[in-house]
């Protein structure tokens, strides 16, 4: 009698540890399942949008028109766009101040910037100029633009380059931060780039004729080439 109960309580305590293995196993299962969840947690776009065009207004005034032809937007809020932006900036009255082109570029929601990347390309036409740069952020908060990086600036009369540079928006101002020369441009061809900068652009292709709009904004040649008459080198070349 004593060794059938004795049995029995080795038979119940097999059982006990048995159930208490299979528990264990059973959570280091789904703890192995949640980490293999977590490690293959999908990080891509939400959402893939063509032909895009994003207005942001003020009193019911559009001040910024942002035109690309591709759009991926993220769970974060983030959006990148792949192929190519172009952003115009206009005034309170309505008329474009300055654009904006590049390659491609990527907002991030948290920061509230946009950086744009590859050939980025800014043209004002408040004070006609025009800055070429590979990368280029635009805060819309602080409504500025601004790099860290090489960037040549043209005006009618002069070339500036260096590393770095702060500038508005409608780019009417800038300032740039490591002044590396400057290239003094010989009049008559002063001449010859204020009578082309009065001529709108002609271009017929989708991406150029963003550039065209119904004040005839001018726009510049980017692959101008201007002979010099005088060059002047900053303290810091």
């Amino acid at each position: 009698m004593r060794n059938w109960y004795a049995e029995i309580l080795c038979d119940q305590q097999m059982r006990r540890v048995l159930f208490i293995l299979g528990v264990l196993s059973v959570f280091a299962c789904s703890s192995e399942l949640d980490e293999r969840k977590t490690f293959e947690a999908y990080a891509g776009p939400i959402m893939e949008v063509d032909t895009v065009t994003i207005l942001y207004s003020d009193s019911a005034v559009v001040r910024v028109k942002i035109i690309a032809p591709k759009q991926f937007e993220f769970e974060n809020g983030d959006r990148e766009f792949p192929h190519h932006i172009f952003i115009e900036f206009y005034e309170p009255d309505g008329s474009m101040s300055s654009t904006l082109e590049a390659n491609s570029a990527y907002y991030t929601k948290e920061t509230n910037l946009y950086k744009a990347n590859g050939d980025v390309e800014v043209i004002g036409y408040l004070e006609p100029q025009k800055m070429n740069s590979e990368e280029l952020y635009w805060d819309p908060n602080k409504e500025e633009i601004y790099t860290d990086t090489f960037v040549r600036i043209q005006t009618d009369d002069q070339i500036s380059t260096g590393t770095g540079m702060v500038a508005k928006q409608d780019f009417s101002t800038y300032r740039i931060l490591n002044p590396s020369g400057t290239i003094y441009l010989e009049e008559d061809e002063q001449a010859d780039t204020l009578k082309r900068n009065s001529q709108p652009s002609a271009q017929n292709s989708p991406t150029e004729a963003k550039k065209t709009t119904e004040n005839k904004v001018p726009t510049q040649d980017k692959n101008q080439v201007v002979p010099a008459k005088k060059i002047v080198n900053s303290v810091n070349e």
